[in-house]
């Protein structure tokens, strides 16, 4: 196995907390990262650079939008 680290990935989130787009560190994707950061400027969304294992392991949906279209529990 190699010693070699996981590139890390942005992440920009929207103003509710759930994911807008992601790109992962590597020279391939600058462009595409470039474009992500104009389109967060213009939408005032937050940036982050993370480990990538735990961009896998977070929840892309905020609270509000989580149960968003499931059917609600009926009422008694």
């Amino acid at each position: 196995m190699s010693n070699e680290k996981e590139p890390q990935t942005h992440v920009f989130l929207k103003a509710c907390g759930c994911v807008s787009g992601l790109v992962v560190n590597v020279p391939g994707m600058f462009g595409e990262l470039a474009r992500m950061q104009r389109y967060a400027s213009k939408h005032s969304e937050t940036y982050q650079l993370m480990e990538t294992q735990a961009v896998r392991e977070m929840s892309w949906k905020c609270n509000q939008h989580k149960n968003h279209g499931k059917p609600l529990e009926p009422q008694r």
